[in-house]
């Protein structure tokens, strides 16, 4: 494509590293698509003649066909994708496809093509994550008066419900929802018509061709246009806080998995054994997730490394943000469908989980509370629940195992009314603030929640309706 410049080819090991055809072919539909905007605004505009542009937007439509019948390019010698398409077309209509990309730059080019993609991937990631959340949003459901252990420090501290615990989850996720969605927005701009840096000396309609492709605005600075990546960062940074909540939850299903606790049981579908001890079964889906989120992590700070030292508008350094996104891509919309199938089919233990739930004297707290109501001051209270803890663990028994006169000696007003505050489910039967583990208040919670994801289903449908022409919709889902 530049070759009127250069007396020599490049060398094979200089076109084998810089070469992206092998990584970016998978944007062929946004390619071949942004394309066809293009010819048609050319067309419009008066710059290319009607005949060519109908061979142009004939031929693109042609190929766009044949490639989604066939799953996508094959390996072929091409540079890139942008090259691959414009060989295609103009094998398939001669002379005209080499006036494609006039009043068009690669650089302008390929970045309105990273933006549908990086827009297309963000509602994939939402889709995804909104499966999840309503897995766990039933799983709370269910559990809402199933009594668990609540650990600070991985010791157990206070007996909550276990639907209590899939609702915090819930909560992290609807953040990184909230999150994804801010990264659908952030690749929503149109560079289209920018140029190689400095915008094109034609009257284009860029508003239409921006229309045209589902973005809701314009770029307003053509140098800035090719140079932005920003909205790179803010897919992956998505990606990186959302594979760190993933993977602090899958910490806990291993621990929680483990023999020490067994609170857990993975389905066999979603467990492995071990090639030398029969009688394994281990959590390799929590354990895989908790890894790749460290993958996601790296990549996401490897590209800001990255992108700080390119100067404006453009260097090659910026196609690796192909890499970064599509490897990112494959691991987190891979592993939140196995995390997924692998929550909405575990076992509870829930004779286990109220066991364990009593362990550590998580009670004591219902002591302190109770001296408190009577007037004493919390701190004198909770210093006359530790020394009855102390006695206890002297004695090997549960609080509920001490005489009242353990009692009366801490102080004369607990025999009696306090062994009736000391039942795990009163517990957390009290814990009736808002925001509580109350079974009442995760029911409600959780009904609320199931709303909320109702709500942005339909919002994603929006966005992908208004947000992405028509044959990108398809790579959503329902």
């Amino acid at each position: 494509m530049w070759g009127g410049r250069f007396d020599k080819a490049p060398a094979d090991r200089a076109r084998a590293f810089t070469r992206s055809f092998p990584i970016d072919r998978r944007m062929y539909r946004e390619d071949i698509v942004a394309s066809r905007a293009h010819a048609a605004m050319l067309g419009r505009s008066g710059l290319l003649p009607q005949d060519s542009v109908r061979a142009i937007i004939e031929g693109l439509d042609g190929l766009l066909e044949e490639l989604v019948a066939c799953g996508g390019p094959s390996l072929t010698d091409d540079e890139d994708i942008h090259s691959f398409v414009e060989r295609e077309l103009t094998e398939r209509i001669g002379e005209d496809g080499r006036r494609l990309h006039f009043a068009r730059s690669r650089n302008d080019q390929v970045a309105t093509d990273f933006r549908l993609y990086c827009k297309g991937f963000s509602l994939r990631l939402a889709d995804a994550l909104l499966d999840l959340m309503e897995v766990l949003v039933t799983r709370a459901a269910e559990e809402a008066e199933t009594v668990a252990p609540g650990f600070t420090h991985l010791q157990v501290a206070q007996p909550i419900t276990l639907g209590h615990y899939f609702l915090a989850l819930t909560e992290m996720h609807e953040r990184d929802l909230a999150e994804v969605i801010r990264a659908f927005s952030a690749a929503d701009v149109c560079p289209l018509g920018s140029g190689a840096l400095s915008g094109v000396p034609y009257d284009i309609d860029r508003e239409g061709v921006a229309e045209e492709l589902g973005f809701s605005q314009i770029s307003r600075n053509s140098l800035d246009a090719v140079a932005d990546r920003d909205f790179v960062t803010v897919i992956l940074n998505a990606c990186a806080g959302l594979a760190g909540h993933l993977s602090r939850w899958s910490e806990d299903l291993v621990v929680w998995a483990s023999p020490g606790y067994q609170l857990i049981r993975f389905d066999e579908a979603y467990s492995t054994g071990s090639s030398m001890l029969p009688q394994k079964q281990n959590p390799d889906i929590a354990e895989l997730t908790r890894a790749r989120a460290a993958s996601v992590l790296g990549v996401a700070v490897g590209w800001q490394a990255t992108l700080k030292g390119v100067p404006l508008a453009y260097g090659l350094d910026l196609q690796e943000d192909k890499r970064a996104v599509f490897g990112v891509e494959d691991d987190l919309l891979v592993g939140l469908s196995a995390i997924t199938g692998a929550i909405a089919t575990a076992t509870i233990d829930r004779a286990r989980m109220a066991d364990l739930a009593r362990q550590g004297y998580p009670e004591a707290i219902e002591i302190a509370d109770y001296l408190s109501e009577l007037g004493l001051p919390f701190r004198d209270a909770h210093a006359a629940a530790g020394r009855l803890v102390r006695l206890a663990e002297s004695k090997n028994v549960a609080l509920l195992g001490l005489d009242d006169s353990d009692f009366s000696d801490v102080d004369a007003r607990l025999p009696g009314e306090i062994r009736n505050r000391l039942d795990l489910r009163g517990i957390v039967d009290r814990r009736s603030s808002y925001g509580g583990t109350a079974p009442a208040l995760v029911a409600d919670e959780a009904n609320r929640a199931r709303q909320r994801i109702d709500w942005n289903r339909d919002r994603l449908r929006e966005l992908v309706r208004d947000g992405l022409p028509q044959p990108l919709r398809g790579i959503i889902g329902d």
